[in-house]
């Protein structure tokens, strides 16, 4: 399994990852590393270990976050698809009731003609 070094508000970490994924790795420790400088520079130096925990927090409710917009987004997405499936059954019914008034009005107008011819 490969190796790589990753830094962390100066802090250099040494992490084995699975073939293919360092530069994934690489991408995550920046990101970490974002937020544990934004901390630093709102509280100063507080200890790494608390600006860990508080950036693990924070990256937390922010996936929190997506998942319950991504969970209310599926739900939307669901909606409309039962609403969709309503529409074509909808539709399928009008083009049926369309159908039967067409061939029910030919019909009469068959019998017209026929009544109109009989009568010369």
């Amino acid at each position: 399994m490969p190796e790589i070094t990753v830094n962390i508000n100066d802090q250099n970490y040494a992490i084995v990852c699975d073939p293919g994924e360092e530069n994934h790795l690489k991408q995550l420790s920046s990101k970490i590393d974002t937020k544990v400088r934004e901390l630093t520079g709102r509280f100063g130096k507080i200890g790494e270990t608390r600006l860990m925990v508080m950036a693990a927090l924070l990256i937390a409710d922010e996936v929190q976050d997506l998942n319950s917009n991504l969970e209310k987004g599926i739900q939307k997405i669901e909606e409309l698809e039962t609403l969709l499936k309503s529409k074509d059954q909808e539709l399928v019914n009008n083009e049926t009731a369309n159908k039967d008034f067409v061939n029910e009005s030919n019909s009469k107008l068959n019998d017209l003609l026929t009544k109109l011819s009989s009568i010369n």
